[in-house]
């Protein structure tokens, strides 16, 4: 069974009429159906036999299938609640229409207005698409620079680790230095020491 209208739901439809079950009752067979769909369905086939796997119901009473009740009040509940984001707040009707020059959407009522006269309108989804491009368009440069924004920053990480590591090099290296001169300014005394006693005992 196909259903034209894309808000229902197939678990929530009456296999005889398609729409939403109203009053549902449930049969031996687990099968349920709206209770007048079912009582029409018999009044033609009176041998009372399911519309979907041909048993037959003995029982005369009609049992009430209340959790399925449940479950459609709250889906019909729940999509007039969603429905109603998308009515003219000033009309009750559906905004299918956007006006360019207010840059607002609009219902049939509204765009018949005087507030609305000799404006260009175009429907929502056309206008919406439209939107979506524009918005695409703006942030394509932005997009652009933040991907410039991250490789600079990928560069001047890089730049600070190689300074940082120069740092400790440098810093290694004239511990090293000072270690070394300090070695020779030893060397140098201990020479000039021996060398003076060496001409002191040549004197003598």
């Amino acid at each position: 069974v196909e259903f034209s209208t894309p808000w229902k739901n197939p678990d929530l439809c009456c296999p005889v009429c398609h729409d939403i079950f109203k009053d549902p009752v449930i049969l031996a067979c687990t099968h349920s159906f709206c209770k007048v769909c079912l009582q029409s369905w018999w009044t033609e086939k009176p041998n009372r036999e399911c519309p979907v796997c041909k048993q037959r119901h003995l029982k005369r009473q009609l049992p009430s299938n209340l959790v399925l009740r449940n479950l459609c009040e709250s889906f019909l509940e729940d999509k007039r609640q969603r429905g109603s984001e998308f009515l003219c707040s000033l009309h009750s009707e559906e905004l299918k229409l956007y006006c360019l020059d207010h840059q607002q959407p609009v219902c049939v009522v509204c765009r018949d207005s005087e507030k609305h006269s000799n404006h260009t309108f175009r429907p929502i989804d056309e206008a919406a698409q439209q939107h979506r491009k524009q918005l695409q368009e703006t942030l394509e440069p932005l997009k652009n620079k933040l991907k410039v924004s991250e490789q600079v920053k990928v560069k001047f990480d890089q730049t600070t680790q190689h300074i940082q590591l120069q740092a400790r090099i440098t810093e290694r290296f004239g511990c090293s230095c000072s270690v070394m001169e300090s070695h020779s300014m030893k060397l140098s005394v201990l020479f000039l020491s021996s060398s003076e006693g060496h001409t002191t005992f040549e004197g003598l």
